[in-house]
C-alpha cells in the first residue's frame, strides 16, 4: 500500500508504514515514543514527515519498553511527591474537582512525560517532539483558564510538575557530585523542553482569558 503524497496518516496507515500492529503504535504514541496529533474527535493522526524522521533515527521496538519504563518511573515519582506534599489541598488541584477532568489531566500528563523522555534522549529531529509538547502546554493553559484558575495557581501547578519531572529524570552522574558532558546535555534539553511547554501554556491561558472575557463568560 502506497501513502506517497499524503501528509497525515491514520493509526492503521501509520502502523502499516512502520510494520507494526496499530495497538503497538497506539501504545508508543500514548507513551511519547512517537509523535502524533489528536483530532477534535479523539482520533490519532501521524504526520508522514514525523514517521520518516522517526525511522531514519533508527528508533526500534526495543526502545519502546525502555521509554515506557522511564515514563512509569516518572509518573510514580510524581504521585509520591503529590502525596508527600499534600497536593490535594492546593487550590490548583481542587479546581479540577470532576473525576473526568482529573483523569484527562492525568492522561495528558503521562503523554507529556513520555514526550519529555523522548526529547531528552534525542540528538536531532527535535521539532516534532517539541511541537507536540507545545500543543499539550496549550491544552493545559486552556483548561486552567476555563476552570477559572488564577494565573498564580496555574504557574504553581506548572512548576510543581516541572520540578517533579526534573527530579524524577535525575540524569546519571559519572561520579558522585559531578555531571559529565552528556549529563549536562540531557538536563539542559529537558529544561528547554519543559520551558517551551510552560511558555505555550501561559500564552494559551492568556488567549483563553481574553476570549472568555470578550464572550462575557
Amino acid at each position: 500500500m502506497s501513502f506517497e503524497g499524503k501528509q497525515w496518516l491514520s493509526l492503521s496507515e501509520a502502523g502499516t508504514l512502520l510494520g507494526v500492529h496499530p495497538t503497538t503504535l497506539r501504545r508508543w504514541a500514548d507513551s511519547g515514543s512517537i509523535p502524533c496529533f489528536r483530532t477534535p474527535g479523539g482520533h490519532r493522526r501521524f504526520r508522514a514527515s514525523d514517521l520518516s524522521a522517526w525511522m531514519q533515527g533508527k528508533q526500534t521496538t526495543a526502545s519502546a519498553p525502555q521509554s515506557e519504563t522511564l515514563v512509569q518511573s516518572a509518573v510514580g515519582y510524581t504521585r509520591q511527591e503529590m502525596a508527600t506534599k499534600h497536593v490535594s489541598d492546593e487550590s490548583w488541584y481542587i479546581a479540577f474537582e470532576q473525576k473526568e477532568d482529573r483523569q484527562q489531566m492525568r492522561d495528558t500528563g503521562r503523554r507529556l512525560f513520555g514526550l519529555a523522555v523522548q526529547y531528552m534522549g534525542r540528538t536531532r529531529d527535535y521539532e516534532p517532539v517539541i511541537q507536540e509538547g507545545r500543543r499539550i502546554g496549550e491544552l493545559y493553559g486552556q483548561e486552567c483558564a476555563q476552570h477559572k484558575m488564577s494565573l498564580v495557581d496555574t504557574v504553581r501547578a506548572l512548576f510543581f510538575f516541572r520540578e517533579s519531572l526534573l527530579r524524577a529524570a535525575r540524569p546519571g552522574q559519572a561520579s558522585p557530585g559531578q555531571y559529565d558532558k552528556e549529563d549536562v546535555r540531557i538536563h539542559r534539553q529537558l529544561r528547554h523542553f519543559l520551558d517551551e511547554v510552560m511558555y505555550a501554556c501561559l500564552a494559551s491561558y492568556e488567549a483563553t482569558c481574553h476570549h472568555l472575557l470578550g464572550a462575557g463568560t
